[in-house]
């Protein structure tokens, strides 16, 4: 599976279990560790807000043929490693094909990915997905059954009309390559102001919230 990580440091806390107090002139004794539940609980608000941007930059794309990449971005639960707190952003392993496209063996995409062969498996993940996303679209008349060697007619001609349609779709895929769409790169630009403004608050909500009479 694909991650994205936001994290956020618990500096403000360590500012008072250190000797920073003791060089203003303040004793450490008149100050109690900060509560940093709503740092925990913003970061759970962004990994949603995050996911679902990326969500949103899917449909705004029009990448209709990604295989149900939109329902496996999820937010996971926020975890604490030493002084960091951390959410992460879980969705399929082909999320950074999508974002960065692929090579093509006759089309180069600029991209940093290529595909290994230039042959398909008729059995294989790609065909398959390829195939769900045909039926649910409707789109099989659509794809033109042209095999360019005997082998792939061959194959072609003991398959259905669909998998005759998912297979030579594949064909050209590896054969064209993927473009590159940076959905999830626009989304994590997108976020980085909003991730700034949110820690910000929360940062002065358990400041308020720490303070007594």
């Amino acid at each position: 599976m694909a991650r994205q990580s936001i994290s956020q440091a618990r500096s403000h806390q360590d500012a008072i279990n250190s000797g920073v107090l003791d060089l203003m002139g303040d004793e450490q004794s008149d100050y109690r560790v900060i509560n940093l539940e709503s740092i925990s609980d913003t970061l759970a608000y962004i990994g949603v807000l995050y996911a679902k941007k990326l969500r949103d930059n899917l449909d705004q794309k029009n990448i209709s043929s990604s295989g149900g990449l939109g329902e496996s971005i999820i937010p996971l639960d926020v975890t604490m490693f030493g002084s960091v707190y951390t959410v992460e952003i879980e969705a399929a392993k082909f999320a950074k094909f999508i974002d960065e496209g692929v090579d093509g063996w006759a089309k180069s995409r600029g991209s940093k990915y290529k595909f290994k062969t230039k042959g398909v498996d008729p059995n294989g993940e790609m065909v398959k997905s390829i195939k769900a996303w045909l039926l649910r679209e409707g789109n099989v008349g659509r794809i033109k059954n042209r095999p360019t060697t005997q082998r792939e007619a061959r194959q072609m001609s003991i398959t259905s009309a669909t998998d005759r349609a998912a297979i030579s779709a594949a064909f050209m895929i590896k054969r064209q390559g993927i473009k590159p769409t940076h959905f999830w790169r626009d989304a994590t630009k997108e976020m980085r102001s909003i991730v700034e403004i949110e820690l910000g608050k929360a940062l002065k909500v358990d400041i308020i919230n720490s303070i007594t009479v």
